[in-house]
């Protein structure tokens, strides 16, 4: 990739990365001129394969509750990270703790003397069941040479009641324990028909287009 264009999405990648963790309360531990120039070192190499930013329980098996992943594919040196979308905030309650995980070519470490940071052996977590979004507007947008992912764990799991559904316009609203009324799209609903006051689960995702409701099940 051309320097030019490596740093362009270098910055992009670490901004979000930076909105996200200021959205969660936590600071990265790193500053972001140091993070882009190692992003963009690896881009221009095309070592850098996957990012996944991590936010934990502190305890031994670092269970995970989201985790956010940046996949960047074989393609074409052209593609960017579409953002302005976004993939949206899970709601977590303390505590949690913060981590990136970057996965890439070292490539016998052709480029590691320009890095600035120390790259060394990401620690161990544990991931259970739960559910994986897929932001497809990043892939389409860019050919697949790139997607974002969310995964939310199990344990977050909200209950509520179907408020309404129209079946014709295949979305609806589901209220909440709390009384929040929270829209949900028939893609998010899994085996079944919902009928008002039908008592249901789902992951609760916070985006720029207010609260969503994701893998909505009967309760």
């Amino acid at each position: 990739m051309r320097p030019q264009d490596a740093q362009l999405l270098a910055e992009k990648m670490t901004r979000e990365l930076y909105r996200i963790a200021q959205a969660y309360g936590k600071e990265h531990p790193f500053r972001f001129e140091d993070l882009t120039h190692d992003f963009a070192v690896m881009l221009e190499h095309e070592a850098l394969q996957h990012i996944s930013l991590k936010f934990y329980r502190p305890t031994g098996q670092r269970e995970v509750l989201v985790e956010y992943n940046y996949a960047l594919h074989a393609g074409r040196p052209t593609f960017h990270l579409d953002d302005a979308q976004g993939l949206g905030i899970v709601p977590l309650s303390p505590p949690f703790d913060m981590s990136l995980v970057v996965h890439r070519d070292v490539q016998q470490g052709r480029y590691t003397a320009r890095l600035r940071l120390n790259w060394g052996d990401a620690p161990e977590f544990s991931r259970r069941q739960g559910f994986t979004h897929q932001d497809g507007n990043t892939a389409s947008r860019t050919g697949g040479r790139a997607s974002k992912q969310v995964y939310m764990d199990e344990t977050l799991r909200c209950a509520g009641r179907v408020k309404f559904f129209l079946p014709h316009k295949q979305y609806g609203f589901i209220t909440g324990g709390d009384g929040v009324d929270i829209f949900f799209h028939q893609n998010n609903v899994q085996g079944f028909t919902p009928r008002t006051g039908q008592a249901v689960t789902y992951l609760s995702l916070v985006t720029p287009r207010g609260i969503q409701a994701k893998d909505v099940r009967t309760a």
